[in-house]
């Protein structure tokens, strides 16, 4: 690359440096450019004379020491780094290209780029916490039910092969417990498919979960731990998980804010690891206190309706906080699960 250097001769009269790209060649050659006092461009390259009046040039922007690009129709393109003399021509000469004279204002503005940055940021958290739960709340009812069943079945599968083995519970009392469940809110549940699986889990301990197919999850553990009036205030709980859609939600906005995330990056092509990774994602999915919240509500409502003790869900949130709280490594968990809930004593008080 050459030196770029303005020379100054009379009055309006500039010469400066550049590489000029004819149309339609890849080939370029270092030229001297005179601008005259009447606005014409004019210089020679190739062994040809070329003359362009400036007010028909395109500028490009400027962006920090990088080189401008004037390109001429039907000429070609002249790239130079001379920018301050293209912005005084442009000043001087005036044409479209001087709106683009913001740009270096702007990047010796400090207080214009805290502002913009602040804009940013402030954009951002109101799309993460209200923009993409929204529309995952309007999006979500729209899912087909085969998506719901694939992604509850995929979901299970992740957890069976790493997180869950077979229940230990006797034929008697994981029928016992259907039956309870069943006699409770079976007349409540119209229109949902909600199915109720047990397994062990020395991973979860003390646990229940729900699925976006309507299949909730107790852990022996959790069994072992409740009696049945608390394991059927926890079942209501899940249950508003389901009535709110609250798995299918949690899938939309993580992706959501995945797929965003790769697309501000540049990083486009990871898209498809949305899809290959969303089974596992799913098997770790968390749902926001707003969602607990929610659920927590429903919870309250089907209690009513069944005639349980609402207080009975306190006490079964204690124990299970007790629970995961008894070793270190228990305790880590429960902490990594409270990060997303609302505080348990909230929740506990609620239901008193």
């Amino acid at each position: 690359m050459a030196a770029f250097n303005t020379e100054q001769t009379t009055d309006m009269t500039q010469t400066f440096s550049a590489h000029f790209y004819p149309e339609g060649f890849a080939d370029s050659q270092t030229v001297t450019v005179l601008l005259d006092a009447s606005g014409w461009l004019s210089f020679q390259a190739f062994d040809k004379k070329y003359r362009c009046p400036f007010n028909r040039v395109t500028v490009s922007d400027r962006l920090g020491r990088s080189p401008r690009f004037l390109t001429l129709p039907e000429l070609g393109r002249l790239e130079t780094r001379d920018n301050d003399f293209v912005d005084r021509a442009l000043r001087h000469f005036g044409h479209q290209g001087e709106r683009t004279l913001w740009l270096p204002k702007l990047e010796r503005a400090p207080l214009w780029i805290l502002g913009l940055l602040i804009v940013v940021v402030v954009t951002g958290w109101a799309t993460y916490r209200h923009g993409i739960p929204a529309m995952a709340r309007v999006t979500a009812p729209l899912v087909p039910d085969k998506v719901r069943e694939l992604a509850g079945h995929e979901a299970l599968g992740w957890m069976e092969r790493g997180w869950l083995t077979p229940t230990t519970l006797s034929e008697e009392r994981q029928q016992e417990l259907r039956q309870a469940f069943d006699r409770h809110f079976g007349n409540q549940l119209t229109g949902l498919n909600v199915r109720v699986l047990f397994y062990n889990s020395e991973v979860f301990g003390a646990n229940a979960f729900a699925l976006p197919d309507g299949t909730l999850v107790f852990t022996d553990q959790f069994v072992e731990l409740v009696n049945e009036t608390e394991f059927l205030a926890v079942a209501a709980h899940e249950i508003g998980h389901v009535q709110h859609d609250h798995g299918i939600r949690g899938i939309i906005s993580s992706s959501a804010l995945v797929a965003a995330t790769l697309l501000i990056t540049g990083d486009s092509e990871a898209l498809s690891e949305i899809i290959v990774t969303a089974p596992y994602a799913l098997a770790q999915l968390s749902y926001s206190r707003d969602m607990e919240r929610e659920a927590d509500t429903a919870a309250m409502e089907l209690m009513q309706a069944a005639g349980l003790d609402r207080q009975a869900f306190a006490s079964a949130l204690q124990k299970m906080m007790d629970s995961h709280g008894a070793n270190e490594e228990g305790s880590r968990a429960w902490e990594e699960y409270l990060s997303s809930h609302p505080a348990t004593d909230e929740r506990i008080k609620r239901f008193e």
